[in-house]
């Protein structure tokens, strides 16, 4: 985002750190124990993905690994890191990946889900982890989901911080034309059904212009301003490539994954989940987890919005902690 607060879109795995038990030999006659993980060293790396594009991510922390899924589309992972994302360090090792075509990774020729997805899998192989922890935020969530039903094997759990399963899905649609409509005191009439998708969008992008032309644009990330003066301040601190955004919303019939529903397939994700939720985000909705069907899935619900990481950063934090409390890859 730019500090004029352009239209924001309802949605815009860490290596491990294992500690053995050092100095405890096998009895005779019992398998080897395996060597236990390696750390992963600190600091910025660059992965290059098998068609040549080039990923670039940072590592920080201390515990098992974390893949920061962002959102965006097309979004970066800088300022989660610095609004709050590195509070997790002291527990879990952070890996903030700028997905293709995000942040400092440059643009790419191919955006299609199945590519970025492999993308995770060839940052994971490339890191030496058997096994990544994902937390992914906003649109973050289709991804993180794709992901995870595509390589079940490597993932270990999931965290989904006011995710949405559905990009600029019906559901979304609805929930963000009537906020706005409310919060700009704008009478209307009834919203089209949602068998009517050309109407209901229509009604969608009337509420965004009139939201645009008014002062209340960041209420549908946060109540506080000074948090998208922040995150736009982060965003615009260095050259960013916008080029996976651009796609998805620009060419949506060539990349009609996207749009599709994932929450059906959220019912086929066998590791446990977590879901951080909002009273007031209506980037996603403060009801979208509702669509979700993890089958080892818990809730938890904060005061605050669709920056929940920065705004209810302590809740958030306490929230993961207590969640891979005990766990070990």
């Amino acid at each position: 985002m730019t500090a004029t607060l352009p239209r924001v879109h309802p949605w815009c795995a860490i290596p491990l750190l294992a500690l053995g038990l050092s100095g405890c030999g096998a009895a005779a006659g019992s398998p080897p124990v395996p060597a236990p993980p390696r750390a992963l060293a600190a600091g910025p790396r660059q992965v290059q993905a098998s068609d040549g594009s080039e990923l670039h991510l940072h590592v920080a922390g201390h515990g098992p690994v974390c893949l920061f899924v962002h959102g965006g589309p097309g979004q970066d992972s800088l300022s989660f890191e610095q609004m709050g994302g590195s509070a997790l360090e002291p527990f879990v090792t952070m890996v903030y990946l700028d997905q293709r075509g995000s942040g400092t990774s440059p643009d790419a020729s191919n955006y299609h889900l199945d590519r970025v997805v492999q993308d995770f899998e060839e940052v994971r192989q490339a890191l030496g982890v058997d096994k990544l922890c994902l937390l992914a935020h906003s649109f973050g969530g289709v991804l993180a989901v794709a992901y995870a039903s595509r390589y079940p094997a490597h993932v270990s759990e999931l965290i989904l911080a006011n995710a949405t399963l559905q990009f600029l899905g019906p559901s979304a649609l609805r929930m963000q034309t009537t906020f706005i409509n409310e919060l700009l005191g704008r009478t209307r009439p009834p919203l089209p059904p949602d068998r009517d998708p050309a109407g209901l969008t229509a009604a969608h992008d009337d509420a965004w212009s009139a939201l645009m032309h008014s002062d209340q644009g960041y209420r549908v990330l946060t109540d506080h301003l000074a948090t998208v003066q922040k995150m736009n301040a982060i965003e615009g601190s260095y050259p960013r490539s916008r080029g996976f955004g651009a796609a998805v919303f620009e060419q949506r019939a060539a990349l009609p994954e996207y749009y599709e529903d994932y929450a059906p397939m959220s019912a086929r994700i066998a590791q446990p989940v977590l879901v951080i939720t909002s009273i007031r985000d209506y980037a996603v909705g403060p009801e979208e987890y509702k669509r979700f069907r993890f089958p080892h899935q818990q809730v938890v619900t904060l005061d605050g919005g669709h920056i929940s990481y920065y705004d209810a950063n302590a809740a958030f934090v306490a929230a993961i902690r207590e969640f891979l409390r005990g766990r070990s890859q």
